[in-house]
């Protein structure tokens, strides 16, 4: 069927629902947040499916602001404490942009040093507005999650709203970890054809071992000062690798292209792995070029915390990796950081060149015809005058030499139906400067309506 991106959320708890009856639990879900773009028409749309949430036991209450959404989300895990006379669990989503994000870091942190009930779990919707398109400044939450130990998966397709999401849901029930979904604009605002079933995706629970003793989360967490340096150690030597386990068992990280003669990898993720994809295509270069070219591709769909030992097996016998991702390095350093005292060292270039240039752009955003941009040259090192790549190359430098009419400015508006339309309003003689989101409008009214 043909899912937005928006509406590939709506199905997520809905599909989760049915996986927990069939699996005979008794299992609420609890959603909360605060809309912003991309994720802005979220609450419509559950709004609009609500008969069919409340038939599966799903509860949408919107918060006030962000924060207080994530501190209602921490009390749905308390279960274990507090029995409930109907659900054994709750599945609990949060959703934002990235100035919820910050102004819920506490919230976020305190709720994942916490953890999970036993058939409990929370996700952390997060939207990303990378190029600013709808907000004061651009975000990349990625550094906010680091900070609370929260782990994150980037989907690199509409579709993975839906699959990567569910696989979301397992891991938090599984780590007691909050799990992230970085979700950016250009793949909420758009949609695909996705197939879905009752067993879509596959999903293995694997059995975890820390020091010779099965993991289990635990539940008996404290904010006690002194106390609570048990739960920090949990959350990062026990937790994190029942993450890394669950990653593996179920190839959320996956070598797409290999052979015993590669020198040149590429490491992506997300949004940036598809349009990876879609420049390789561009240059005409498949998977059976890419391997008679030695060429080795990495693409990587749990973010944070990096499979380091997966990287360090993927760097073995090559010369330098290229890290594709957008804003600033997140996945490169942990790339970095993996390798850093192998035997054999490996030029890992990203952001910057090895000559210390910029290479892939931290401001903004980027498409497949930038990465091409940056990418094709040094895949000419491989291939040298590869007249696919430098054809394509040509033609990307003749489309950005056009000149084009210059056309009259528009005056920034709301978008249709936003409620700020009406709320956002000076008084006489009042001066605007900052302001989050549309209420940036009211410093660029002259005078007061």
């Amino acid at each position: 069927m043909y899912l937005s991106g928006l509406h590939a959320l709506v199905r997520l708890p809905l599909e989760q629902s049915r996986r927990d009856r069939r699996a005979g639990l008794r299992i609420g879900t609890f959603i909360s947040g605060y809309p912003g773009s991309p994720l802005g028409g979220y609450d419509l749309a559950l709004q609009q499916a609500r008969p069919l949430l409340e038939e599966h036991d799903i509860l949408h209450v919107p918060g006030a602001n962000e924060e207080l959404a994530a501190t209602a989300i921490s009390g749905t895990q308390m279960l274990d404490n507090y029995p409930h006379s109907r659900v054994d669990g709750v599945v609990a989503l949060w959703y934002g942009k990235g100035p919820g994000v910050d102004r819920s870091g506490d919230a976020l942190k305190h709720g994942n040093f916490a953890g999970t009930s036993k058939h409990g779990a929370v996700v952390v919707l997060s939207g990303e507005d990378h190029e600013a398109k709808s907000s004061t400044m651009p975000y990349q939450d990625d550094y906010a999650f680091l900070s609370a130990g929260i782990p994150i998966l980037y989907p690199a397709s509409t579709g993975e709203f839906l699959t990567l999401g569910l696989h979301a849901i397992q891991m938090s029930r599984l780590s007691g970890c909050w799990v992230a979904m970085k979700l950016v604009g250009a793949l909420a605002d758009g949609g695909e054809t996705v197939e879905v079933g009752p067993d879509r995706p596959a999903i293995v629970i694997p059995e975890v071992t820390i020091g010779g003793r099965p993991f289990r989360k635990s539940t008996d967490f404290t904010f006690f000062p002194g106390l609570n340096i048990e739960t920090e150690r949990r959350l990062f030597y026990e937790r994190h690798q029942a993450v890394l386990a669950y990653a593996r068992a179920n190839r959320l990280d996956r070598v797409e292209v290999r052979s015993s003669e590669d020198r040149l990898g590429i490491i992506t993720a997300g949004k940036s792995y598809a349009d990876t994809l879609q420049a390789l295509g561009d240059f005409g270069l498949d998977r059976a070029t890419l391997q008679s070219l030695g060429v080795r591709l990495l693409r990587i769909g749990l973010i944070y915390p990096v499979d380091q030992d997966l990287v360090r097996d993927f760097a073995r016998d090559l010369d330098e990796i290229i890290v594709i991702e957008e804003k600033r390095g997140f996945l490169e350093a942990q790339v970095k950081e993996a390798l850093c005292g192998l035997p054999r060292g490996v030029r890992v270039v990203g952001k910057f060149d090895e000559s210390g240039a910029p290479l892939f752009p931290i401001q903004g955003g980027m498409d497949s015809d930038l990465v091409a941009e940056r990418l094709g040259p040094r895949l000419l090192t491989r291939a040298p005058e590869d007249p696919r790549i430098l054809r394509r190359l040509a033609k990307l430098r003749a489309i950005r030499a056009r000149r084009y009419e210059t056309l009259p400015g528009r005056t920034p508006n709301y978008c249709s139906g936003c409620p700020h339309n009406i709320s956002t309003r000076l008084l006489e003689g009042e001066l605007a400067w900052g302001s989050p989101g549309c209420h940036s409008f009211a410093s660029i009214i002259e005078q007061p309506e």
